[in-house]
């Protein structure tokens, strides 16, 4: 890459992106999040057949279907137009407090492959029934009890932001103010580990292994 691409994408990173306060800015990869839908998804019926069929009752899980587009530096050794990994940083926070501070989910999920030709990538999370269950306190919470009032997602390629996109009342990176939250980690599951893993085809991205 030539001094002057170099310095016009990091440019544009920087004025895309926040002032961050413990992780530079990437000039490898910019992010741009188109949209981000964050809602209850019912847990699919899959028939199968030759096996013993169980009975059960569909639960509601928390999906995030982030839709971005995403930019990649090129270089005279590196031309490819696919990022090998991008990590993304899932920020949730509940209407419901734990120890006198709203509880705030968190969990890191790398989505490998993703190609910048394509117009719109999709990274997809999911929380599960018992897991909220376990944080709400009740199996009969209702779809509207697990929307997040406030959500953040922070992408980052070898520790540098490539881009974030935040919702809700809070000012500025307010997800960096931990001691503000009860958090609650890892909870957040990839598509692969989720009775979804199987649908969809090629709508969203991998997950590393």
């Amino acid at each position: 890459m030539t001094l002057i691409r170099c310095l016009a994408f990091a440019a544009i990173a920087a004025v895309s992106l926040p002032v961050a306060r413990a992780q530079e800015i990437s000039k490898e990869v910019k992010v741009e999040f188109k949209r981000v839908e964050v809602g209850g998804q019912n847990t699919p019926q899959i028939q199968a057949q030759n096996v013993k069929d169980k009975r059960w009752n569909p639960k509601t899980w928390l999906e995030i279907d982030a839709g971005f587009a995403l930019k990649k530096a090129k270089t005279a050794e590196d031309k490819n137009p696919v990022v090998d990994s991008l990590e993304f940083k899932y920020f949730l926070v509940l209407n419901k407090r734990e120890n006198g501070k709203f509880i705030m989910l968190t969990a890191t999920i790398a989505y490998i492959n993703a190609d910048e030709a394509e117009r719109e990538l999709h990274a997809m999370a999911f929380v599960s029934p018992s897991s909220l269950a376990r944080v709400l306190g009740t199996a009969k919470y209702t779809t509207p009890e697990i929307i997040p009032t406030s959500w953040a997602i922070v992408v980052s390629k070898a520790g540098a932001i490539a881009g974030f996109k935040s919702e809700g009342p809070g000012v500025g990176q307010w997800w960096e103010k931990v001691e503000n939250f009860a958090i609650i980690d890892g909870v957040l599951l990839p598509k692969s580990k989720t009775p979804f893993a199987p649908l969809w085809g090629d709508y969203d991205l991998e997950t590393a292994k």
